[in-house]
């Protein structure tokens, strides 16, 4: 099995890094406490969970080019995060140079966004949704990957395709992400 590249395991753990804290905010609605101040206290609402992609079709992954047998649920121990999942698999091929890892979150695309770290933001279409696609600073000039970021039924969704390991960049980054993004979009929520 190929390896891949540290540069990536830095940027997405500093994403939920950055992001963690939202993770841990108060969920719920106000509500005014009994008695004649109007002192508001918390209702819980229970734990909110992120869409696992792991559970997307493998049909479906494997139409969109990609080896079903090299998926890793948990690429980059992103899920020692609260509300953060993730799946990665390789692209196929014998010069298959990429892969593709579907990241979710509970946290906002707005803060996600703000990152300085999430450079030449472009919006796109997924489907019929609104996305933005983004380089990392990680990824370089000229960028050897490229991400999509939706926001899904209060889910943060992320389309990363990057380089494996050492291979060369053989491809636009920006349209195999875009190909896969539209391949899936269809298995996300509603």
């Amino acid at each position: 099995m190929r390896l891949m590249g540290g540069r990536v395991l830095a940027a997405v753990c500093a994403s939920a890094l950055m992001l963690a804290g939202c993770a841990a905010s108060t969920q719920g609605s106000p509500v005014a406490k009994g008695g004649s101040t109007a002192q508001a206290t918390t209702v819980a609402s229970g734990p909110r969970e992120p869409f696992d992609p792991c559970t997307i079709p493998k049909d479906a992954v494997t139409a969109s080019g990609l080896d079903v047998s090299t998926e890793r649920p948990d690429f980059a121990g992103l899920t020692t995060y609260p509300g953060w999942t993730n799946c990665t698999w390789d692209a196929t091929g014998a010069s298959a140079w990429h892969y593709l890892s579907v990241l979710s979150s509970i946290n906002s695309i707005d803060d996600y966004l703000r990152s300085p770290q999430n450079q030449r933001q472009v919006p796109v279409q997924v489907g019929l949704r609104d996305a933005i696609r983004y380089n990392s600073d990680y990824q370089g000039d000229p960028p050897t990957g490229c991400d999509i970021v939706l926001d899904v039924s209060g889910n943060l969704i992320i389309f990363v395709v990057d380089t494996i390991g050492s291979e060369d960049t053989l491809g636009d980054p920006c349209v195999e992400v875009q190909k896969h993004a539209a391949d899936l979009e269809r298995y996300l929520p509603k």
